[in-house]
């Protein structure tokens, strides 16, 4: 890391050590495949992350602002931040390839000390999502933002580490209690998708063609309907 945004009075970060392994190469390029079984998850959540990401880095105020990725698996959105200070935060190095090792409860990092963070489809994981949001809050400077998606229907994974789903009256509360004082929340597709997602989600490879047909079938009927009250997942942009 070019510069230290310190560590929280309780814990300290933790330097992973570096992985050879092939698994931890790190991807930047999000290319739709109408065959995937996700598609019509990531079909939506990539462009309303795009959006909070633009958003966020135009509003923030600084020409080169500190983001924190919690969860930052392989850092798949580190492109989002070419011209930020970017530091990926994990709770582990295995099949990750983090800056640092953290916990998301209790970050390793001074309070105001950061311009954006960014959390994608980690709360659910985590025990106490409240104190997630809070930990968030506790670290951004002023003006800055939280970046943060997460599951209203989703099967189990990642399991036993698998604890909760959310409606978008539960991310408003997260945000209220942890004193956000402005938010916009986006569903991630609309009623079809989520469908045609469950569908494609049972369907093994070797019933891709099916996928094909199913996934471009609940793209279609998705955007024919406005109806929003049954999506896959939400993405959330929150000012401080």
């Amino acid at each position: 890391m070019s510069e230290k945004i310190g560590t929280h009075p309780l814990s300290k970060i933790s330097q992973p050590k570096r992985s050879t392994s092939g698994r931890l190469q790190r991807r930047s390029l999000r290319v739709l495949r109408v065959w995937k079984k996700d598609y019509l998850h990531y079909k939506y959540l990539w462009p309303n992350l795009e959006w909070a990401a633009m958003t966020a880095l135009k509003r923030v105020g600084t020409d080169f602002p500190k983001v924190l990725d919690i969860g930052c698996g392989q850092k798949p959105y580190h492109d989002l931040f070419r011209n930020a200070q970017h530091w990926g935060m994990d709770h582990g190095i295995v099949d990750t390839s983090p800056d640092f090792v953290g916990d998301a409860l209790l970050l390793p990092i001074r309070d105001q000390s950061v311009d954006i963070v960014f959390a994608t489809q980690v709360i659910e994981h985590v025990t106490q999502p409240h104190v997630m949001v809070r930990e968030c809050k506790r670290v951004l400077r002023p003006n800055g933002f939280l970046i943060l998606s997460g599951p209203f229907f989703w099967p189990l994974h990642e399991e036993p580490y698998d604890f909760f789903r959310f409606t978008k009256y539960g991310f408003e509360q997260l945000l209220r209690d942890a004193g956000f004082s402005e938010w916009e929340i986006r569903e991630d597709g609309g009623d079809w998708a989520q469908m045609m997602l469950s569908v494609c989600l049972r369907l093994n490879k070797w019933l891709f063609p099916v996928r094909c047909l199913v996934n471009a079938t609940g793209a279609i009927l998705d955007s024919m309907s406005e109806s929003k009250r049954l999506p896959a997942n939400y993405t959330v942009l929150a000012e401080v």
